[in-house]
């Protein structure tokens, strides 16, 4: 009889252990990206996709930039909702851990126009006055049209070139007929 019973046992109890697990994994949260303030992703022009070298003394984003249709140095390229960054400063973001996690490698992004010029606006995902603005604009250089890849963070700017050599023979200069601060 107490045979009989751990046989008759050990089946059930496995089977309740199984669709116990299941239940609970069915019960998981799974949250949709949105709810950290993110819309589309953006999408980067071709004219700006590819790898640009600087070597400004205060490069914007170090000597190397590459974007692809998008991301930016490999992290994705986000349009932000207004309400994130006030409530990730003002603490009512419910679960900060998660938020902080899910959104660590996020860019934000967006279309901004200052002085009739149309840069695309790159930033951290939770920043606080941190601008990044990026263009393409051609270039003449030693007689030879080149696109030059403007930045500016509104108080300083600079460029970034398709080449290593042109951006360590072009460091630290400034065209004349490309507003770098905004």
């Amino acid at each position: 009889m107490i045979f009989m019973l751990k046989r008759t046992l050990l089946p059930l109890t496995s089977m309740v252990l199984v669709l116990g697990l299941t239940g609970l994994a069915s019960q998981v949260e799974t949250v949709d990206a949105s709810t950290y303030g993110n819309g589309v992703q953006v999408t980067i022009p071709k004219k700006m996709q590819g790898t640009w070298y600087s070597y400004d003394r205060n490069a914007h984003n170090g000597t190397k930039i590459t974007f692809t249709e998008h991301t930016v140095n490999g992290k994705p390229i986000f349009t932000q909702e207004a309400w994130t960054i006030s409530d990730y400063f003002n603490g009512r973001i419910a679960n900060q851990k998660n938020f902080d996690k899910v959104t660590q490698n996020w860019m934000s992004g967006k279309t901004t126009k200052m002085k009739n010029d149309t840069f695309y606006e790159i930033d951290p995902w939770i920043t606080f006055e941190n601008w990044s603005l990026y263009r393409v604009v051609p270039q003449t250089i030693n007689g030879k049209k080149h696109n030059v890849l403007v930045y500016s963070s509104r108080y300083d700017g600079g460029n970034y070139f398709r080449s290593k050599k042109l951006a360590k023979k072009m460091k630290d200069y400034k065209f004349k007929k490309v507003n770098y601060t905004l």
